[in-house]
C-alpha cells in the first residue's frame, strides 16, 4: 500500500455492512463461535432494476460446513437455520425463500467464499456495487486507493445468545466505475456478468450507481490480494464490544475516536485501555480517513490474519446465466 499522507489526502477506509441482518433477511448469518467458520447470506431481493438471476438454491454450500446446519445450498441452509421458509425483505415485507422470483443480491463479489462449493450455475467475479449510499461515497471521495472492509452480523448456531458484527472481507479500489459503458469495457476482465449492479437500468436510476473494481494488492509485501475473504471469524475481526448484548456498540482503537460517519456521534466514549466505543446506527457505509497510525492498525489486522486469508484455487464457474 502506498503511503499518501499529505494534508487532506488520506486514504479513505469504509466499514461496509453487507449480508443478512434484522432489516433485510430478518436474522443474522450463521457461524460457529468455537471454530470461527461462517456462512455469509446475501440479502434477498425481488425483481427490480438490478440484475436478478442468482437464486438461493443455486448457491451451493460445502457438505457439513457448519455442524448442525443441513442442506447443500443456501435455500435449504436457511430453512434449516430458521425452521421456516419465510424470509424478510425490506419495508417489513416477507417472501418464501422457495419463491422462484426471489433472488440473492450477491454483492460484494470477492471471488469464491470459503463456505461455497464451486459450481457451474453462475460466475462470481470481483467487484462491489453501491447505489443507495452512492451520494455519501461520492461526497467523501471514496475512489481509487480507498479500502472497503466488509462486515456483517453473525449469530452462533449452537448458542443464540452469542452474536456480533465481524469483518469478513475486503476490497481495495483500483477504479470507481460510473457508467454502463465503462462496465461493458471491464466485464470480461473482472468476470462481472452476474453482478447485480451491472445493468443499464441500474445506471439510469435517479441515484448514481457505482461499481468498485479491486486493485491487485492490498499489501503486496504481505502477499495480501486487493480483495478477498477471511477463512474464519476471530476476535481480531470483531467490531462489537460485546458478543452477548448491544452488539451494535463497537469497540475500536482510539484512533477512530469521533472519526466515523453514519454513527450516533453523541455516543462516543474513550475507555482506559486505548480503545473507544460508539453506538452504530442503521447506515451501510461508515467512512473515515486512514492516518499513518490508521494504516498501521490496518496492516496489523492483516498480519494477525496472515494465515486466515482464504485462497481458493479454482474459479466459481465457467459459464454464465443469460
Amino acid at each position: 500500500m502506498k503511503k499518501n499522507y499529505k494534508a487532506g489526502n488520506y486514504v479513505k477506509l469504509v466499514l461496509s455492512r453487507k449480508g443478512f441482518d434484522t432489516g433485510s433477511g430478518g436474522c443474522f448469518s450463521p457461524f460457529n463461535h468455537n471454530t470461527g467458520k461462517y456462512i455469509w447470506f446475501p440479502i434477498p431481493e425481488k425483481v427490480n432494476n438490478y440484475l436478478n438471476d442468482i437464486r438461493y438454491s443455486e448457491i451451493f454450500v460445502k457438505n457439513e460446513y457448519l455442524s448442525g446446519l443441513k442442506g447443500s445450498n443456501l435455500k435449504d441452509a436457511f430453512k434449516s437455520l430458521k425452521g421456516t421458509d419465510r424470509v424478510k425483505l425490506r419495508k417489513n415485507e416477507y417472501a418464501s425463500i422457495n419463491d422462484d422470483e426471489l433472488f440473492a443480491h450477491f454483492d460484494p463479489m470477492l471471488g469464491i467464499p470459503p463456505w461455497m462449493e464451486g459450481n457451474g450455475n453462475f460466475i462470481i467475479g470481483k467487484g462491489f456495487g453501491q447505489c443507495n449510499a452512492s451520494p455519501q461515497l461520492e461526497k467523501h471521495n471514496v475512489n481509487e486507493g480507498s479500502i472497503f472492509l466488509f462486515f456483517g452480523g453473525f449469530q452462533s448456531i449452537s448458542n443464540r445468545k452469542i452474536s456480533g458484527h465481524y469483518i469478513y472481507g475486503w476490497l481495495k479500489v483500483k477504479k470507481r466505475i460510473e457508467t454502463f459503458k465503462e462496465c461493458q469495457e471491464i466485464l470480461e476482465e473482472y468476470n462481472l456478468h452476474n453482478h447485480p449492479h451491472i445493468t443499464e437500468a441500474a445506471f439510469s436510476r435517479t441515484q448514481k450507481n457505482f461499481i468498485f473494481i479491486p486493485d491487485q494488492w492490498l499489501f503486496e509485501d504481505l502477499k495480501v490480494p486487493g480483495y478477498g475473504y477471511f477463512t474464519t471469524l476471530n476476535e481480531h475481526l470483531l467490531l462489537s464490544s460485546s458478543k452477548e448484548s448491544n452488539i451494535a456498540t463497537w469497540k475500536l482503537p482510539n484512533l477512530f475516536y469521533k472519526s466515523l460517519t453514519q454513527v450516533q456521534q453523541k455516543t462516543w466514549h474513550n475507555t482506559q485501555d486505548g480503545f473507544c466505543t460508539v453506538r452504530t446506527g442503521i447506515g451501510q457505509e461508515f467512512i473515515t480517513q486512514l492516518s499513518e497510525k490508521g494504516e498501521g492498525w490496518l496492516r496489523d489486522l492483516f498480519l494477525k490474519n496472515q494465515n486466515n486469508i482464504y485462497r481458493h484455487e479454482k474459479p466459481a464457474a465457467n459459464r454464465r446465466i443469460n
